[in-house]
């Protein structure tokens, strides 16, 4: 199930976007979205050292009127979360909008991988060298 306003993805069984209340859609298409997704291509925006951060990324990006996705290695939703080897997230924006995804990015973040704890991964790497 699709929603027309931020063309978000959700399981069967939800029949409304929780972020504006829009009746859900089987399947997306010109006709029934506000944004042209005929010709979209995504380019990756973000590596992020966690799914609840690219989540969150995706989140705000979204909000920015930003089309994005997350992509993660989990085999289901909740894979990466119960992982400890699990390697991150990415972002994926349309192509059309990477110039203002990394404008609405760097606003909330400035660049770094790691939004919710607050280090990236070159630091992470610092941190291991220390350890040493």
């Amino acid at each position: 199930m699709f929603c027309t306003v931020c063309e978000a993805e959700y399981e069967p069984g939800i029949t409304h976007c929780p972020d504006d209340n829009t009746p859900l859609v089987e399947k997306l298409t010109p006709e029934n979205t506000l944004h042209d997704t005929s010709e979209a291509r995504f380019v990756e925006l973000q590596k992020l050292g966690s799914p609840a951060e690219a989540e969150m990324v995706n989140d705000i990006l979204q909000k920015n009127e930003v089309r994005s996705v997350v992509k993660s290695g989990g085999a289901d939703t909740l894979s990466p979360l119960l992982s400890s080897t699990f390697e991150g997230a990415s972002i994926f924006v349309d192509e059309r909008d990477y110039d203002r995804a990394v404008e609405v990015y760097d606003a909330f973040f400035a660049g770094d991988t790691t939004p919710l704890t607050g280090s990236g991964f070159e630091d992470d790497e610092a941190l291991d060298q220390d350890e040493e």
